[in-house]
């Protein structure tokens, strides 16, 4: 093999050699077992570069194969690993959340990516034509390696070396006999006059957009865009888990949180975060995703602890603040509102964690409160909210509330009505004003958003411990529910509505009396409806339309986006072939002198012969051109023959007077052209035109 074709292969391998460190960032750190997903393909392309297509087929999917087994084997998985890497490791990928758990699957897919365009892109760059078609895997690769780093995206500081190695790729023209021809500088001549460069570059956009798009419209999480999963979980409602907590006699150990720094541990850790409500019961169903240890961009002044769980049944992971890493495989929601194990680990086992710093409402001055809408869920509260809260700030109006449910009302467990639902929260705000603690959080909650204030039900652990030295112990005693507002940079804060000690001497307010069941049928307090004057209720019917309506249209987009999806590389194609058949058809007609736009003329009109099936050798004269391809022109066989002589006659003859030949030329071109549209059906028209015959190597006509 030559040393040219040598040297270009080994250039794709080093540009797909940066991209697998590039490919890193989608697991947040760098998995150097990638380069074998690289090195593998590129060294069996190399080898098996003079056998036949079949033959560099089979050993290019043998080769993708391998690399993708010690890939998954050397992550420490297992052959079933393998199996889901080359099947169903896409689908898992793009539902997870970033960065993607390293899970030997899922790296193994990523060496599945790799690895097929490097196979590709090696073996074009060992083809003698269309040299620069190697770059448009390595350009189709970079888009989706940058598409799976999301959100951090791939640093765009690694385009420099692959755009220096590209550059360099680009001035290795081989040439027919299949060696450098001349120097670098002869190299870029003749790349400025390469005729496929934009073509080419075309293509790997279309490519590069083409592979692109399934990756965009799929569901991978991203913190710039909410979208729902497709694989879920549903959890246990965390208030009735922080009440079945507290309940337990004697409480049980359930975390253990050290820490190196100095600084005092938190007292107040939390597990979920709840922001639905229906007037029920905060809702317990959160959409959770896999991900890897990463959950948040570090901070200058993370806290750094590590986590032991003294239980084998727990899953949530507590957190003081925003969670940012933590060393285990976990699930979370797209809010990172809970993080959850995958699996459970013993009690002798630690986790190391880090979080952001705590929020105080010291910073909510500096940042300000986030706010919502006032819905119709809420606005009923809004006057009785601004009573309690009085003048002042926004922060001032949420701390007078707080102060008076603390101060002034009655934390009872035992009060009657104590469940969450609306009715029992009203009778709690605006009658009794006793009631259990959770009552106290979701009134809170309820009366800030009634002032328009962004606020949600939190749970987890209040530790009723001192706050001071290396270790903390939550226990199921610790268990609690309280509020968070939230503030505008998306940090939340959180308020304690609910008085530090549970009354017992104050007598519970009076039940309402029971209403006697009468003795006999009471008549009725308003008449009957009118049956026959009454309008049908259309609500139902009306329902069903608007449903199957936004079915239909769902449906309607998602086949529009597929027929896209589908089309695309397609369309992109055919322009490309129609782009680089008028760029030679231009160029042959415009510029050289008139001879050579004579001769131009007769090219083009054996490409348009060649197009519609005509086989010319390259010992064919222009006569012979003429009289083989007549029965193809149909009307236009005296003008074929015509185009023909006058081919000859500006080639071999002088070039005195051929300035008078170029419209007779062009004429003769565009009638031949016409009378070949014209004997063809629409479809054999599109066919004609492109057909890429004229521009194979092995079927091109030598007329030049």
């Amino acid at each position: 093999m030559s040393g040219l074709f040598r040297l270009r292969m080994a250039l794709i391998t080093a540009m797909m050699a940066v991209l697998a460190v590039v490919a890193g960032n989608i697991f947040d750190r760098r998995i150097w077992w990638l380069l074998i997903a690289v090195a593998l393909p590129a060294l069996v392309s190399i080898v098996v570069r003079n056998f036949a297509s079949v033959i560099r087929f089979i050993f290019a999917l043998l080769s993708i194969g391998a690399s993708v087994a010690i890939i998954v084997f050397a992550s420490g998985g297992q052959s079933s690993d393998v199996v889901d890497a080359l099947t169903a490791g896409v689908q898992r990928m793009l539902s997870t959340d970033w960065p993607s758990p390293d899970r030997p699957d899922l790296i193994g897919t990523v060496g599945l990516l790799l690895a097929v365009p490097t196979a590709l892109a090696a073996d074009l760059a060992g083809r003698r034509d269309w040299h620069l078609l190697a770059l448009t895997p390595v350009a189709a690769a970079w888009v989706l390696v940058t598409a799976l780093c999301a959100p951090s995206g791939a640093q765009m500081v690694w385009l420099i070396p692959i755009g220096l190695l590209a550059a360099t790729f680009a001035t290795l023209r081989p040439t027919p006999g299949g060696e450098i021809g001349g120097g670098i500088g002869d190299q870029w001549m003749l790349l400025r006059g390469e005729r496929r460069l934009i073509p080419v570059v075309l293509l790997a956009g279309l490519v590069a957009a083409a592979v692109s798009v399934p990756t965009v419209l799929a569901d991978r999480s991203d913190p710039r865009r909410n979208e729902p999963a497709e694989q879920t979980a549903v959890l246990l409602d965390p208030i009735e888990a922080t009440l079945a907590l507290r309940a337990l006699d004697p409480p049980a150990d359930l975390y253990r949180v050290t820490t190196e720094s100095d600084v005092n541990l938190p007292n107040r850790w939390r597990t979920a975060a709840l922001s639905d409500y229906d007037g029920q019961l905060w809702a317990p169903a959160l959409t959770l995703r896999p991900i890897g240890r990463r959950l948040a961009p570090d901070t200058s002044d993370m806290f750094i602890f590590d986590l032991a769980f003294l239980d084998d049944d727990l899953t949530l992971v507590p957190f003081p603040a925003t969670p940012i890493t933590i060393d285990a495989a976990v699930d979370t929601d797209d809010d990172r509102t809970v993080v959850r194990l995958d699996e459970r680990i013993g009690p002798d086992d630690t986790i190391a964690v880090s979080s952001g710093p705590i929020t105080t409402t010291a910073d909510a001055l500096g940042v300000g409160i986030s706010t919502r809408v006032i819905d119709d869920s809420v606005s009923s509260l809004t006057e009785f909210a601004e009573t309690l809260a009085g003048d002042g700030t926004v922060l001032d109006q949420l701390r007078n509330i707080e102060s008076t449910m603390r101060d002034d009302w009655v934390l009872a467990s035992n009060a009657p009505g104590a469940g969450l639902q609306r009715a029992l929260l009203e009778r709690f705000l605006r009658d009794t004003r006793r009631g259990t603690a959770e009552q106290f959080a979701t009134a809170y909650v309820l009366l800030a958003r009634s002032l328009g204030v962004d606020a949600r039900v939190a749970t987890g652990f209040v530790s009723a411990g001192p706050a001071t030295g290396s270790t903390l112990a939550l226990v199921s005693s610790d268990a609690a529910v309280w509020p968070e507002v939230g503030l505008i940079d998306g940090r939340w804060i959180a308020f304690d509505p609910v008085p530090l000690d549970e009354s017992s001497d104050v007598a519970p307010p009076p039940e309402e009396p029971a209403v006697q069941t009468p003795a006999a049928a009471q008549p009725p307090i308003a008449p009957p409806p009118e049956l026959a004057t009454d309008a049908p209720d259309n609500s139902e019917a009306d329902d069903d339309a608007s449903n199957t309506t936004s079915v239909f249209a769902r449906w309607v987009q998602e086949a529009g986006v597929a027929l896209g999806v589908i089309l695309l590389p397609l369309l992109g194609f055919a322009a490309i072939i129609l782009l680089a058949k008028y760029r030679r058809r231009r160029q042959r007609l415009r510029s050289g002198s008139p001879a050579e736009r004579v001769a131009g003329a007769w090219a083009v009109a054996t490409d348009r012969l060649v197009d519609a099936g005509l086989t010319i050798a390259s010992s064919s004269t222009n006569g012979d051109i003429a009289t083989s391809g007549a029965p193809l022109v149909a009307n236009a066989k005296h003008e074929l023959a015509q185009l023909a002589t006058l081919s000859s006659a500006v080639i071999f003859g002088s070039s005195a007077g051929t300035d008078f030949l170029v419209e007779d030329a062009a004429a003769h071109l565009s009638r031949i052209e016409t009378s070949m549209a014209e004997v063809r059906t629409r479809s054999e028209q599109l066919r004609w035109r492109l057909s890429l015959r004229s521009l194979r190597p092995s079927t091109r006509s030598p007329v030049r």
